[in-house]
């Protein structure tokens, strides 16, 4: 869905054989709905009717099981019989929420608000499609995913398009060079920010590096910017407070080195 946030999968890097499989794992998971958070049954068929109406929530007696959760509604409700498919609030919860944008422009140019909620396993959320809103208005439909063990499930609410993100590559520092039996090869990438917003954000820039499934490929990090890099999975973050029409830029280097005579795909 547009509203998902992009997964930077590990890319890992072995020696090219055309007998061989090479997955590079750069793929797009699912992954704004501010507090309070809206569980719905049923989606509405015009969804941009709901930004002029909010439902009041039926009764419901909430039982929790060892393996299910049941909401029963207390009272009847009169179902019209349209054909049409309607949307009933069975529940209305208050959360702690802590916001924060996130890009990962080697994937999209996008900027995504995310909704950061804590002790969000007493909620009794359940996995699946989510319609989001923000300042009691509609803004479109996400996937919530309550499948995880992080302590903080993050929602995403969309994208921002007054924060602008670019990532470029520098080609005067992108080289190919040959010493003796071996080949390293050189990337470096410019990564640039911008916040045309009129309050400071808070933003992660997420990017990554190769990481090496065999012992005669080494991959380097030459500069990260200050960047924090999860050696395992070679992803790499950077938590950024932008001012009000400022522009940040973060400069990426690595190297890849491996048998002359072999084959490595890199780009």
């Amino acid at each position: 869905m547009a509203g998902d946030i992009p997964v930077l999968n590990t890319w890992f890097v072995d020696f090219y054989s055309p007998a061989t499989i090479r997955i590079r794992g750069l793929a797009s998971a699912a992954k704004r709905s501010e507090a309070p958070v809206m569980m719905e049954k049923g989606v509405s068929e015009n969804a941009l009717e709901a930004k002029d109406m909010e439902a009041a929530p039926v009764m419901v007696q909430k039982q929790v099981g060892e393996t299910t959760i049941t909401f029963d509604i207390a009272i009847p409700y009169t179902v019209p019989s349209d054909g049409k498919v309607q949307t009933v609030e069975i529940q209305r919860i208050n959360a702690p929420t802590d916001y924060k944008y996130v890009t990962m422009p080697k994937l999209s140019p996008l900027a995504y608000l995310t909704a950061n909620i804590t002790d969000w396993a007493k909620l009794s959320l359940q996995t699946g499609e989510a319609t989001l809103y923000f300042e009691n208005s509609f803004v479109g439909k996400s996937t919530l995913n309550v499948n995880q063990l992080k302590d903080t499930l993050t929602i995403s609410l969309g994208t921002d398009n007054n924060i602008l993100v670019k990532r470029e590559k520098r080609k005067d520092f992108t080289s190919r060079k040959v010493i003796g039996a071996n080949r390293t090869d050189t990337f470096s990438f410019l990564l640039t920010i911008r916040n045309n917003k009129s309050n400071p954000v808070k933003i992660t820039l997420n990017d990554q590096i190769p990481v090496s499934s065999n012992s005669d490929i080494s991959v380097d990090s030459i500069e990260l910017s200050g960047g924090k890099i999860d050696k395992q999975t070679g992803e790499i973050k950077w938590d950024l407070e932008i001012k009000p029409q400022e522009t940040k830029q973060i400069v990426l280097t690595y190297s890849v080195k491996y048998p002359k005579d072999k084959t490595v795909i890199l780009e």
